[in-house]
């Protein structure tokens, strides 16, 4: 088998492969006297039947077979001996498929089309960026004491709904004349009239008794598709279409009273005798608050770290064979319309993949064989802690270890865990970032457009 590679510009090339009938005639015998061992037809003894009559039934298909296997195998390993970066995979020109002639099988000649990854390089020296820090105030602070009375308060029933109370009810479809719809949504619901944004709502369910009925837009009740879809109890596909008002009739009226500051309070959030003083417990609560916005604050350090090296690196893209190569290999028949809309999202994402591999290849942060064992034992130890269990002892462990690492799936999601810690380690130390304290509003900001 011959293979030349032919560039058709800065990104794409064609692979033009030859096959002689010396290359691909072993693998067809070998596949017809198999078919012909095997073969149980009327009149003929088994393994008898004439190779003339196998060769007639079955011979093109084993040979379409033979030489589609010998392609795949040789354009892989031409592909990897010569180093070549390919995006999506090598698409087959269909004139070049067409000009053979499987009836009279001689050479045969193809065609390949391939996108390559372009050159670029990442200079992590030449970033300068800070290190957001949320600047934990006694604002902040406040706040999250008073959370935290709240999530450690008791729940009781109340006579009348105030407007941070909990209703429990049934959401009923009604029609556009206010009737109940007939097979319509009915479903036991839970609103907290604190987090409900629109004034009128509020207002109109707040200082109501169990058993009284308030019409309500569902879509004013709930805080985005999801929430309201598990507040009908119905799929997020049917929230979209869903039009009209619903009856909400109160079942329960539940009120939130907040534990008080003391050493109950203390007691119950640290430990006994953990902390002794209010002055203490802010002060426990503030070096918590601390510790977990610093680990968002180098998440959202690499990423803005990442951003900054995909916008150095300018990279370009073979973008007509990409959009050719998404449309023939869609799960489901498309568009070339269908495939430009979407295809921005799908080049920035490809762009920032290629700067990350080239990242792991430069620094050497590739994820090893003996670190992934690691993390799928202490993945498992975790989750065995957090039901109060000891960890399998060592045989039974990496036996269940060994069971993570041959899921494709959950070996990809580890070693892409422990890429981006060691990028984030490798981050901080080479850059060396200053701290620069920002409000909660700047950090969250941060973090949506980072």
């Amino acid at each position: 088998m011959n293979i030349l590679k032919e560039d058709t510009g800065t990104l794409t090339a064609t692979l033009k492969v030859k096959l002689t009938p010396e290359d691909y005639n072993p693998g067809v015998e070998k596949a017809l006297k198999e078919q012909r061992r095997n073969a149980v037809l009327p009149g003929f003894r088994p393994g008898q039947v004439p190779m003339t009559l196998i060769k007639k039934r079955v011979g093109k298909a084993l040979l379409v077979n033979e030489v589609e296997r010998l392609i795949d195998e040789h354009l892989r390993g031409y592909i990897q001996s010569n180093g070549l970066r390919v995006l999506g995979q090598p698409l087959p020109k269909s004139e070049s498929v067409e000009s053979n002639n499987w009836e009279e099988p001689g050479d045969f000649e193809f065609a390949y089309e391939m996108g390559l990854a372009p050159v670029f390089d990442v200079e992590l020296d030449k970033v300068k960026l800070d290190l957001p820090v949320v600047d934990v105030n006694d604002d902040l602070v406040s706040k999250e004491v008073e959370d935290m009375k709240r999530r450690f308060g008791k729940l009781e029933s109340a006579e009348r709904s105030g407007d941070k109370d909990m209703l429990l009810g049934d959401m009923i479809e009604l029609n556009a004349d206010g009737t109940i719809k007939e097979g319509g949504i009915m479903h036991r619901a839970t609103m907290s009239l604190e987090f409900i944004e629109d004034a009128a709502t509020k207002a109109a369910l707040t200082d109501k008794a169990v058993g009284d009925e308030v019409t309500v837009d569902p879509h004013k009740v709930s805080r985005g598709h999801e929430d309201l879809a598990r507040m009908l109890g119905i799929d997020h596909e049917r929230v979209h279409h869903l039009e009209g008002d619903f009856r909400f009739r109160i079942a329960e009226i539940k009120r939130m009273h907040p534990a008080e500051l003391g050493q109950e309070l203390f007691d119950r959030v640290y430990g006994e005798g953990a902390v002794s003083d209010e002055a203490g417990f802010r002060a426990k609560v503030k070096d918590g608050m601390e510790a977990m916005f610093q680990r968002d604050s180098e998440r959202i350090f690499r990423r803005m770290v990442m951003k900054a090296l995909h916008e150095q690196a300018r990279i370009d893209l073979p973008d007509a064979f990409l959009k050719r190569w998404i449309q023939a290999t869609s799960e489901q028949p498309t568009t070339m319309e269908k495939v430009e809309e979407g295809y921005s999202g799908y080049a920035e994402g490809l762009k920032r993949k290629l700067v990350e591999d080239r990242l792991v290849e430069k620094y050497g942060l590739e994820a090893k064989g003996e670190e992934m064992d690691s993390f799928a034992k202490r993945y498992i130890a975790d989750q065995f802690a957090q039901y109060g269990m000891p960890a399998p002892e060592d045989e039974r462990l990496q036996q269940m270890a060994a069971r993570m690492l041959g899921d494709r799936e959950q070996l990809q999601r580890m070693r892409d865990s422990i890429v981006q810690q060691k990028m984030t380690v490798h981050f901080r130390t080479l850059l060396e970032p200053k701290e620069r304290r920002v409000s909660l509003d700047e950090f969250i900001n941060l973090a949506q457009t980072a």
